[in-house]
């Protein structure tokens, strides 16, 4: 290893550092000396850099493209790379578009979803792929993509007759809610009134949207549907809901409210086999009365009753709200059931004899006194 100096194409001296056998040193230090030196080197990738990006910015302004959105250096560097990946694209001819599966006609699908973008992390993001890899990669979804394209406009007008205003509507575009038995979403912009009350009615944030999953203790699905969207029109928010009856539900008010309140089978080991009342709205005065129940004990939140005493947790859930799971029914099915089999005696009532008074039985038997008891 030894240290080489000269002068480079720029006219800047300098020196570099040489390793390898001896008689390549001096080569390998020509040929490094023939380039420019490093602040040279990187003022000209520099001024490329900023050349590329005004001529792509140029170009982007000849073909319409949406602007970017991002930082300011991630949309300086994006600008490029969007020109770099379109050019790439329009490059591609038939044979290479036959060996990744696209047919010619899908040529223009693929540029169209590519300008289609908007976010400058996109394209920083698949700046790497070499193209016939990036088309093998990206193909299902700018397929998937094209068809969105195409059932676009219909989409557009179910949801406008989907959408319904409240008088008092404070907003311009309406929260959009999706139904599945199992799955409730909402999406909407940013706003804290709108927070508010999805978390009150139990919907997490995720994935860009606030959801809350069903099942058969919160359920159905389309009467948790039609709160919250009755709950939003309320509070003067448009909605969107395809399903015309739970539209009509929310408008309207006609949903059950949720059960909060359950009585259910026990599934843990310690307490299996007994009965859990639980329930989700806060009462402290509810904890004070369900502990009163026989032998009643509390649990991970649960209020643990054993089967035995399910008259008295029936009348307690009569007068509290209550409802019954379907575990919890069969359990007590169950109890009632091993009662009909267990062997029922009468038993004899045994009448226990009086203690007898001896001394009194003696003295009541003759009138003499007993030589034992005179003094």
């Amino acid at each position: 290893m030894a240290w080489y100096y000269g002068t480079y194409s720029c006219g800047h001296e300098g020196r570099t550092n040489i390793i390898g056998p001896m008689k390549h040193r001096q080569w390998k230090a020509d040929a490094h000396f023939r380039g420019l030196c490093p602040e040279c080197f990187e003022k000209k990738r520099a001024e490329e850099r900023e050349k590329a990006r005004i001529e792509a910015l140029e170009k982007a302004k000849k073909m319409e493209l949406p602007e970017l959105e991002g930082s300011e250096k991630q949309i300086a560097w994006a600008v490029t790379l969007r020109q770099n990946l379109i050019d790439k694209i329009e490059n591609l001819g038939p044979k290479e578009l036959y060996s990744v599966g696209v047919s010619l006609t899908e040529k223009q699908d693929i540029l169209d979803y590519v300008m289609s973008q908007t976010k400058a992390s996109w394209f920083i993001d698949n700046r790497s792929y070499g193209i016939l890899f990036w088309l093998e990669e990206k193909l299902k979804e700018i397929r998937m993509w094209k068809k969105d394209q195409e059932i676009a406009p219909i989409l557009e007008d179910i949801k406008k007759d989907s959408t319904v205003y409240p008088e008092n509507c404070g907003y311009k575009e309406p929260a959009e809610i999706k139904v599945s038995d199992t799955k409730i979403t909402v999406t909407f912009s940013k706003n804290e009134n709108f927070r508010k009350i999805v978390k009150s009615l139990g919907y997490t944030w995720g994935d860009g949207y606030w959801y809350r999953k069903i099942n058969k203790f919160n359920g159905p699905a389309e009467d948790r549907a039609a709160e919250l969207g009755n709950k939003l029109l309320n509070a003067g928010f448009p909605i969107t809901i395809t399903d015309n009856i739970i539209r009509q539900n929310a408008i309207s008010g006609n949903y059950a409210p949720e059960k909060k309140r359950w009585v259910m089978a026990c599934m843990s080991e310690e307490h299996k086999g007994k009965l859990a009342l639980c329930w989700t709205d806060y009462d402290d005065n509810l904890y004070i009365k369900a502990k009163k129940l026989p032998y009643a004990k509390w649990s991970e939140g649960n209020m643990i009753v054993k089967v035995a005493y399910w008259q008295e947790v029936e009348d307690f859930a009569n007068l509290y709200g209550f409802a019954f799971s379907e575990s919890a029914k069969q359990l007590i099915e169950e109890y009632k059931a091993s009662l009909k089999d267990a062997t029922v005696v009468t038993p004899v009532e045994k009448k226990e004899e009086e203690p007898v008074d001896g001394l009194q039985k003696i003295l009541e038997s003759s009138e003499e006194v007993l030589d034992d008891l005179k003094d």
